[in-house]
């Protein structure tokens, strides 16, 4: 399908989101798709992460038509946030006792990562949903949150996850300390991972995979441009400009990305470095 202006890959946005629609639960706070065993992180998680990940999308989406959101996607999440926030569980499995509750992040390593996913969707469309939730949701939410703003428990690019939350909750002028301390700790440990010419490795082994542009790249320089913060931007924008251009070389004549490294099924995030690089500026390419 060829794609010719904004308005191409807004209708595939929103026929994305419609589609897993019917996958929702009664109160949406969790989509499970079908087609695929329970992950080992169970059903609970596996909801989790249908909801986080098509929040992201529907943020997107929304704040990139400056808050015009005809479908009604983001009245459906916050009726998800509510939901899920509720009563947080510390099991894995689906009950019937709080069906739609999300686990608890010190139960299930994997609410790390969609936690990220959750806090750049709110920072994204603070004005237009995070702004218009009852204070004992917010209240939920955050009390969820903020477990994500302890040290990584995996030393990788899952450091860039604490400080994705860190940057909504700062932005939101909550824990604003806390919040300063966990983006300051996990820039600098992702710090030492830069090797020049646009390259991270994922973590202190040289493990270089398809994390390099569409996470150790996206999270810091979108964290920079989001905040507004020049200094940080002129430190990780060149970079990102460097890593962009070799990055046509990484994938083939029709378009796929080159397999290297682990990560390989991730085909929505191959588009995430020059996305990135036209948002800011950062990028060599046309």
């Amino acid at each position: 399908m060829p794609f010719g202006n904004r308005d191409d890959w807004a209708a595939t946005a929103d026929q994305l989101l419609l589609a897993v629609r019917p996958y929702a639960t009664p109160r949406r706070a969790l989509i499970n798709l079908p087609g695929s065993r329970p992950s080992r992180s169970g059903p609970r998680s596996d909801g989790l992460e249908g909801f986080a990940r098509t929040f992201l999308l529907a943020a997107l989406r929304v704040a990139g038509a400056g808050g015009h959101d005809p479908l009604g996607h983001l009245a459906r999440y916050a009726e998800g946030l509510a939901a899920g926030t509720e009563n947080p569980v510390p099991d894995r499995e689906l009950t019937t006792e709080a069906p739609e509750s999300w686990p608890l992040m010190a139960d299930v390593r994997q609410t790390v990562v969609e936690s990220a996913s959750l806090a750049l969707a709110l920072r994204l469309t603070r004005p237009w949903l995070w702004d218009t939730l009852d204070e004992r949701t917010r209240a939920r939410a955050v009390d969820w949150l903020l477990p994500a703003l302890g040290p990584s428990p995996v030393d990788n690019n899952w450091w860039l996850f604490g400080l994705t939350v860190a940057g909504f909750l700062q932005d939101a002028g909550i824990e604003t300390d806390r919040a300063r301390a966990t983006i300051d700790r996990s820039l600098a440990r992702v710090e030492e991972w830069h090797l020049g010419d646009g390259w991270y490795s994922d973590g202190p082994n040289r493990a270089f995979d398809h994390y390099n542009p569409w996470a150790l790249h996206f999270y810091p320089v979108l964290h920079a441009h989001l905040a507004g913060d020049r200094d940080l931007l002129d430190r990780y924008g060149p970079r990102l400009h460097a890593q962009l251009e070799a990055h046509t070389r990484m994938f083939d004549a029709n378009g796929a990305p080159m397999p290297y490294g682990r990560s390989l099924t991730y085909r929505f995030a191959a588009a995430a470095a020059p996305w990135l690089g036209a948002l800011t500026g950062h990028t060599p390419l046309t």
